[in-house]
């Protein structure tokens, strides 16, 4: 499962992981992380820079990028075992591993903006059937990864309208593929770091992503025609987990550390989103990728075709395994509510 890791190690780093640390004593760390260092990862690089620093050295954080420690569907396996001490989970990437989290990756949910999101996830974190969900993968939320919302960048013919999606194969994962396949596309799971070889290939004609800065983060663009832009199809969201091991072992001293690190952890990531896109337009420019714009109009019809049906299915669906699917969507809503009031 993990390419980088024997059983000795693992079991090596857990209990390395588990001893009872002093203030006074060394701590080391290491984050598994999926994709290259990017726009979306200055938050870990903040954390690691806040920790060492406030610590005089004495805590640090080693960002392991490009999945050195494990595939990014793997990371909660990972953490369960004490493989490392945290992870950049894309829950979507194994959805069965955490069911009621899906919620959070349907199409079309009214959550406008980062700063939104940001209260939204995490307040749903918070609760408690998803903290215990988590807690099963010896997890515990420390922060939400936050991302914009995602467009579609791809080759061959452009949706100029919704019936051009019929029969396209494209990269879009948990309730966003769900609601292309209600628009008769056929949606496929592909871990970030694999798209760019399969679209050149042509495993399949589109990619969703979070525009506009992933896009070029992984050179899609350098392989890709059009994109679309006014289509917010939503997010796949992600989270920044730690050991429970780790952190009941960590001393107060550095817990408090990176607790207060956390507000500015969220602007940097914000104001990192706003920079990478003033460059990334130039980019698509150079390579004059068409620009398929998405109406107000035809995005209402999008929630109407391939939004609201994804959340009733899955309600229906999450329910049915004995999950509070309702409740759980009951609360997005009303969380989205409150932070957009």
């Amino acid at each position: 499962m993990y390419r980088a890791l024997s059983l000795s190690v693992v079991l090596g780093l857990g209990m390395l992981a588990a001893a009872p640390a002093d203030a006074a004593d060394k701590v080391t760390w290491n984050f598994a992380l999926y994709g290259p260092p990017r726009a979306v990862t200055v938050t870990f690089e903040h954390l690691a820079k806040v920790a060492k620093e406030k610590s005089n050295g004495n805590f640090i954080i080693n960002l392991k990028y490009n999945e050195q420690l494990g595939e990014a569907k793997d990371m909660l396996d990972g953490l369960k075992v004490d493989a490392f001490q945290g992870a950049f989970v894309a829950y979507s990437y194994a959805p069965a591993k955490t069911p009621i989290q899906g919620v959070l990756d349907m199409p079309f949910l009214p959550i406008p903006d980062l700063v939104s999101q940001q209260k939204v996830q995490d307040g749903y974190q918070t609760w408690k059937p998803v903290a215990d969900e988590l807690s099963r993968w010896n997890g515990m939320h420390f922060m939400t990864i936050l991302l914009p919302q995602y467009e579609f960048m791809g080759t061959g013919k452009p949706p100029r309208n919704l019936e051009d999606w019929r029969g396209m194969r494209v990269r879009a994962l948990g309730g966003l593929g769900e609601a292309m396949k209600l628009l008769g596309a056929v949606p496929v799971s592909v871990s970030a770091p694999e798209v760019y070889t399969a679209l050149e290939r042509g495993m399949f004609q589109a990619a969703s992503f979070p525009f506009a800065y992933s896009f070029t983060a992984y050179k899609l663009h350098e392989v890709s025609k059009w994109y679309t832009l006014g289509m917010q199809l939503g997010v796949v969201h992600n989270s920044l987990v730690l050991s429970q091991t780790a952190w009941k072992a960590l001393p107060d001293e550095y817990k408090k550390i990176l607790e207060e690190a956390r507000p500015d952890a969220y602007r940097l990531q914000r104001e990192a989103y706003e920079e990478a896109d003033k460059k990334a337009f130039p980019l698509f420019e150079k390579r004059k990728l068409e620009v398929i714009k998405v109406s107000p109009e035809m995005r209402e019809k999008l929630i109407t075709t391939a939004g609201r049906p994804v959340w009733d299915q899955w309600v229906a669906e999450t329910d049915k395994k004995g999950l509070p699917g309702k409740e759980a969507l009951e609360l997005v809503l009303s969380l989205a509510k409150k932070a957009t009031n």
